[in-house]
């Protein structure tokens, strides 16, 4: 029994001195951690690059050494406007004789690429960059506007400090997929660079849908619409905006399913088979005479009537819906 509270005594007695020993030596209660940081790219504006231009702290412990390390040089920087790559191996290598015991707790990436001078524009800043760019274009397009599915560059280099990014769109932004460039401008204001990238707009909006099925020729009455809030983003066609018609249905709709302005067509204002008046208008003289209509058509259109006393058809263009005339 002494035996189980000796051996117990002693357990507690080594969890104190553990723990004192964390507080004493922050870095080895932070053991297993990367303390650094390497960016996958940087730039460098000395002509020696040091510790500092390509990394980060990253635990207390990291910051605590920060002062001592972060000025270490690693090696001469590439000449302005140029750039290295270095592989992982070999930047743990130049870390390991550089800065020492600390290599390793530094979290290296496959490749860190170095420019000489200019700056680096990194992908989270260009996709900043895309939003503002494009919310005012945007604005009006919907309800709710949803920018997301950024396809873009890592990271862009500008060769000088002075030089600048643009955006431009070579076409006005549409719901889906948009392309967009990136340009890099000097400062005598040549593009000096293009860079693409592509994002994906959401746009929702209130659109007029099926209430029932709709089936081929029939008339569009407004009990027939309902409202539904729909991404455009997905949409195959024009969307109905309401206007125009009288309509009827051109092709079959769904119950729910969005009205397309390709899926109407004008309500016949005579249908084939129906008797009209033919009238020939001249200059001094005014004849009319029933002929019987050979096709469906609106108002405005041509089509063909037959002459019920002789059978002969001509063309004549419907002007109501008891009317066709002939010139």
């Amino acid at each position: 029994m002494q035996t189980s509270h000796v051996r117990l005594a002693l357990f507690f007695a080594l969890c104190v001195v553990a723990c004192l020993a964390a507080f004493a030596n922050p870095g080895a209660a932070q053991r297993g951690y990367w303390h650094y940081m390497v960016h996958p790219v940087a730039a460098v504006q000395d002509e020696v690059i040091r510790f500092k231009d390509i990394a980060v702290p990253l635990t207390d412990h990291g910051k605590s050494q920060w002062a001592k390390l972060s000025e270490l040089a690693l090696g001469p920087a590439p000449e302005s406007g140029t750039t290295i790559t270095l592989s992982q191996d070999r930047m743990a290598r130049v870390l390991r004789e550089r800065i020492g015991p600390a290599a390793a707790s530094t979290r290296i990436p496959n490749q860190t690429v170095i420019q000489g001078g200019g700056h680096v524009v990194l992908e989270e800043d260009l996709r900043s960059r895309v939003v503002t760019f494009l919310t005012p274009k945007v604005r009006s397009m919907g309800e709710e506007i949803t920018v997301r599915d950024f396809r873009l560059p890592s990271h862009i280099f500008l060769p000088h400090v002075q030089d600048t990014l643009e955006l431009e769109m070579a076409t006005t932004p549409q719901p889906g997929r948009n392309s967009l460039r990136f340009l890099v401008r000097s400062v005598d204001d040549r593009v000096v660079r293009r860079v693409t990238g592509t994002v994906f707009l959401d746009v929702w909006q209130t659109v007029p849908t099926a209430g029932r099925p709709l089936n081929r020729g029939t008339p569009l009455a407004l009990d027939d619409v309902t409202f539904q809030r729909k991404n455009l983003a997905y949409l195959r066609d024009q969307v109905w905006n309401g206007e125009g018609g009288p309509w009827q249905i051109r092709t079959p709709i769904g119950m729910d399913q969005v009205i397309y302005i390709s899926a109407l067509e004008p309500l016949p204002a005579v249908r084939r088979g129906e008797l009209i008046m033919l009238v020939y208008e001249g200059e001094l003289v005014r004849l009319q005479i029933q002929v019987q209509a050979m096709a469906d058509g609106a108002i405005g259109e041509t089509i063909a009537v037959r002459n019920l006393q002789n059978n002969n058809e001509v063309l004549a263009r419907i002007r109501d819906h008891e009317t066709a005339v002939v010139r």
